[in-house]
């Protein structure tokens, strides 16, 4: 058994609670780093993946390594405008932590901006489309991603859904691209986010043989 089939077999996937956090933040910080919420900080990380724990439809799985570590996680929803609504009702609370943000980068603002525009826009999608948000680990290579993303696809799969959908960089990002096609997702055109864009992607469950 090769190094990377040792490792991916020796983790186990299991529902994130709230001890996880931490964890959570620093895995997508290693996986992350520069990227828009990385750039919000660990509070704000903190603050927003306890929103997704607190969200009973969302999927939150997360990958424990063989010294019980968390080594990656995979985030998704089958509503994501439900989701956003209630991440929006916090908006309070999250005030002081996004203030706090702008004022270590006020260059912040804009992205802010735009993400709230974005999210405010997303519209209903249909109950048999999952939405994976987020997949990270902290060791790239070693079939973490791959067991995460399978594992999620079967969640999706056990709540009805027929297909699964994602985007990502489309630009400098073929290793992620190559990485979801290998696992049989296709490209469903492209969604411009500012100056970034991003490759749409979907995977049918109803025909994945993996």
């Amino acid at each position: 058994m090769t190094d990377k089939k040792r490792i991916a077999s020796s983790s186990r996937v299991r529902d994130a609670v709230e001890s996880d956090l931490p964890e959570v933040v620093r895995v997508h910080q290693i996986a992350f780093k520069g990227f828009f919420l990385d750039s919000m900080g660990p509070r704000f990380l903190r603050a927003y993946y306890g929103a997704i724990l607190e969200y009973g439809p969302a999927i939150f799985l997360v990958s424990i390594d063989e010294n019980d570590e968390l080594d990656g996680f995979a985030v998704g929803f089958q509503d994501p405008e439900a989701f956003y609504d209630h991440f929006r009702s916090r908006r309070l609370r999250l005030l002081p932590i996004i203030v706090l943000a702008l004022l270590r980068r006020p260059t912040l603002f804009v992205e802010i901006a735009r993400n709230t525009r974005r999210v405010a826009a997303t519209g209903k999608g249909p109950a048999s489309v999952v939405e994976l948000s987020s997949i990270a680990t902290s060791r790239l290579g070693t079939g973490i991603g791959s067991h995460l993303l399978q594992a999620f696809c079967d969640r999706g799969r056990g709540l009805g859904a027929s297909e699964v959908t994602l985007t990502t960089d489309r630009d400098e990002n073929a290793s992620v691209v190559n990485f979801y096609l290998r696992h049989g997702f296709e490209k469903r055109g492209i969604e411009l986010r500012g100056a970034r864009v991003m490759q749409v992607m979907a995977l049918d469950l109803s025909t994945d043989d993996r």
